[in-house]
């Protein structure tokens, strides 16, 4: 068996699985003086409390954060209402400059209509030939100045100057 032994020298078995012994292990420790120092080490109470404070989500600070979203949303509201009360208006504007161009046009139409069934020659010939009107002399016309001179409303005699 030596023979055996001699020549298996020179190979190493390597063993695999959980019974393998660890070489250079450190073991562990069961406390971490790091943590220690933090818990050991005093904190002054106005940085506690501020950080408290920043921490914490403070019931006026959300109840005006609720308030100003809730105007926020409402004014967003108005705001889109309003563009759409302009928007009609504009609609509405546009639709009645249209109907009046219509009417405009429509009454210059009648008037032409009205101004072409006219004869003025006719009417001169019947006021002159038969109903026996003729021109005013000199000094039958008597001008008069109006306060408003588009009508003048007649009620009494005119004065002579």
């Amino acid at each position: 068996m030596r023979e055996l032994d001699s020549r298996n020298e020179g190979r190493r078995y390597f063993v695999d699985g959980n019974t393998v012994r660890k070489l250079n292990t450190v073991p562990k420790r069961d406390h971490q003086p790091e943590q220690e120092q933090r818990k050991e080490k005093k904190v002054d109470p106005r940085v506690a409390r501020n950080a408290r404070r920043a921490k914490a989500f403070d019931f006026k600070y959300m109840i005006l954060l609720v308030c100003a979203t809730g105007f926020l949303f409402v004014s967003c509201v108005r705001m889109l209402s309003l563009q759409e009360e302009i928007t009609e208006n504009r609609k509405l504007v546009a639709q009645l400059e249209c109907n009046l161009n219509e009417q405009k046009n429509s009454n210059a139409e009648k008037s032409k209509r009205l101004e072409s069934s006219v004869d003025l020659t006719k009417i001169y010939d019947v006021a002159v030939n038969e109903l026996g009107m003729v021109y005013p002399q000199n000094g039958q016309v008597i001008s008069y100045e109006a306060s408003n001179p588009d009508y003048v409303k007649q009620f009494k005699d005119v004065p002579e100057k």
